[in-house]
């Protein structure tokens, strides 16, 4: 064997371990990564309504959570069409419209204009995760947990290559090139969609005979554990918006940290969210490592809190470990919530469900700059530690909610046996063609 030959078969070797095993599994890991490029180089979205439109930033900033806080309804919604219709030709739909409503951006001159496309964008993003839900749980077998952990390392590596290639229009920072950034950004809806066809079809799931449509919101439990996960979740704007401005205003950091914290916050998601989420095979590991995120985001973000008090290389010290203990805690609970929103599901509504989980998360989206920005940055280190208090406790709350889901459904499962042939190894068969 020639050495180009040797080389060839070990950079196959190497690709192959690095994608799902299954064609469907790369094929629904594809279209992710597909779009998630095109929202990562949506960032620079913001930059051309304010310096190539004219619009102020406070108007950017209320046109976007105008129409993000009204477009969250939509999951809910998609993810029971998806349930009833299919959730590959639903998916595909919402892309086709994301192609659309991103594409807007190009033509927002107002406030108004500006809420539509932001709620038409949201809308398309909730209904898009809902209706991608029911394919994930009849891809992914008995390695559910392994598999959206793999979805949410390739995530972070297209939002990454997205967020590069935005870089190269901010320093060009021109009209044309902003629009041609957006435009290319909608084409990877296009793209993604295409990729998708490539999934076997999933037939719908009969509901069971419980008398309510809409399951995922009569079941307390659940809507209790999204409460809490909801909550939970308020830390994921840290990265973004906290922190780089608790640098920025109130530390001795260069700015500069702020990108290096971004990068290693990054790459050590891309690496090791697979490797952690080993163990979380039902919700009451998932509560387990949940416990793990609470510890670990109180650590980091006391270590967060405490920077200003220290001088230049203390304080990146402090920022390399918060760092590091951060991610971990970001980890096990994207692992904890990816376990809790399909383990505790029924699955004969798994699009519905995803849907109501993602308005917990939606909903701590939304209000998470103004809770950072009333603890964190307003109280110092004692916001910053209050806030790490909170989500301790949140984290501690998802056991005894947990079992008390879990109670639920032994009652249920005993009193509907019309829900009993619809499993998640049920899930996985139906991945025939149409007739």
């Amino acid at each position: 064997m020639t050495a180009a030959a040797s080389a060839a078969r070990s950079v196959r070797a190497l690709v192959s371990r690095l994608l799902p095993p299954t064609r469907p599994q790369r094929a629904l890991a594809g279209s992710v990564f597909a779009v998630t490029i095109g929202g990562g180089m949506m960032f620079s979205s913001s930059l051309y309504l304010t310096r190539i439109v004219g619009m102020s930033a406070g108007t950017v900033g209320a046109g976007l959570t105008v129409g993000a806080a009204v477009g969250l309804l939509a999951g809910p919604v998609a993810g029971h069409a998806a349930d009833r219709l299919g959730p590959r030709a639903v998916h595909i739909g919402t892309l086709l419209l994301g192609a659309l409503a991103t594409a807007g951006f190009v033509l927002v001159r107002s406030f108004w204009s500006l809420a539509l496309v932001s709620l038409l964008v949201t809308l398309v993003g909730t209904a898009a995760a809902a209706s991608r839900a029911p394919m994930v749980r009849a891809l992914a077998g008995d390695r559910l947990t392994w598999f959206l952990s793999y979805q949410r390392a390739v995530t972070n590596v297209g939002v990454m290559a997205g967020v590069l290639i935005a870089s190269v229009a901010i320093q060009l920072d021109s009209g044309p090139v902003y629009v041609a950034l957006i435009l290319v950004g909608s084409a990877t809806f296009l793209v993604a969609a295409a990729v998708l066809t490539r999934v076997p079809y999933v037939a719908p799931l009969p509901p069971t005979d419980t008398g309510r449509r809409w399951v995922a919101f009569a079941d307390r439990p659940y809507l209790a554990v999204t409460l809490i996960n909801g909550g939970v979740s308020l830390h994921l704007a840290i990265p973004a918006f906290a922190l780089p401005l608790w640098i920025a205003d109130h530390t001795t950091l260069p700015r500069a940290t702020i990108t290096g914290f971004m990068l290693l916050n990054g790459i050590l998601v891309v690496a090791l969210q697979v490797r952690v989420s080993r163990g979380v095979v039902d919700p009451p590991a998932a509560a387990r490592r949940m416990a793990w995120a609470g510890v670990a985001l109180l650590g980091s973000l006391a270590m967060m809190g405490a920077m200003p008090e220290v001088s230049l290389w203390p304080a990146l010290a402090l920022l390399v470990t918060a760092t590091v203990v951060y991610t971990f805690g970001e980890l096990w609970h994207a692992a904890a919530s990816f376990e809790l929103a399909f383990g505790l599901a029924q699955p004969y509504a798994q699009g519905q469900y995803a849907g109501a989980f993602g308005l917990g998360q939606g909903a701590a989206n939304a209000a998470s700059p103004a809770v950072l920005a009333a603890t964190c940055l307003t109280h110092g280190f004692v916001g910053w530690a209050g806030l790490g208090v909170l989500l301790l406790l949140l984290t501690l709350l998802t056991g005894p909610a947990v079992r008390f889901a879990e109670r639920t459904r032994a009652r249920v499962s005993s009193t509907v046996p019309s829900a009993t042939p619809v499993t998640a190894t049920a899930a996985v068969t139906p991945l025939a063609p149409p007739g």
